[in-house]
């Protein structure tokens, strides 16, 4: 046990969903590769999220997650992700998203302008004066980013989203191209 027995539970629990996501998004991606062959590079991204996240008006949580970007066609790309947001220890969440992204420009230039967009689900894990709020929701984004390359392969990304739970979200993104960038 890492960490609490609940939260061991919803882990092992978010691992299958996840599996079974990625085993949908590669059987659903593979038949679109093989008509697009237009579909160069980057075909697939990992990155790493840091950053802010406000809840409703005012509740600031930082966070830090991961994504991996399929790439369909040349520009548009699915994109699961997840975050894990905390503000302190009574106050913690849980989110998975699947996004949609297209790049606004060229995505083998060194800096490609895009925007994203989501929907999934949020595990929030709290207590309020003592009292247990721990609860499952959906959740929602949109907003723009821009990922300017370091290396062929290395690049960092500065995003903005807005939405529900969280409201704004910020953060800075560091990632990998696998299979080349061209």
């Amino acid at each position: 046990m890492i960490f609490s027995k609940r939260l061991d539970q919803w882990l092992v629990t978010a691992r299958k969903y996840v599996l079974a996501g990625g085993v949908t998004l590669v059987a659903f991606v593979t038949p679109l590769y093989a008509q697009d062959q237009q579909v160069r590079s980057p075909k697939v991204e990992g990155k790493i999220i840091f950053g802010s996240a406000v809840f409703g008006e005012d509740i600031e949580h930082k966070m830090v997650g991961g994504a991996l970007r399929v790439y369909v066609t040349k520009r548009l790309s699915i994109e699961p992700e997840y975050m894990y947001f905390r503000n302190t220890e009574n106050d913690q969440d849980h989110a998975g998203q699947l996004s949609v992204a297209y790049d606004f420009t060229d995505p083998t230039k060194r800096a490609v302008f895009y925007g994203i967009a989501g929907v999934g689900g949020l595990h929030h894990e709290g207590s309020f004066f003592g009292t247990d709020n721990t609860f499952d929701t959906w959740t929602a984004s949109g907003g723009v980013g821009i990922k300017i390359f370091i290396t062929k392969k290395l690049f960092v990304s500065p995003e903005l989203r807005i939405g529900r739970e969280p409201t704004v979200r910020a953060t800075i993104n560091v990632g990998y191209v696998f299979g080349g960038k061209n």
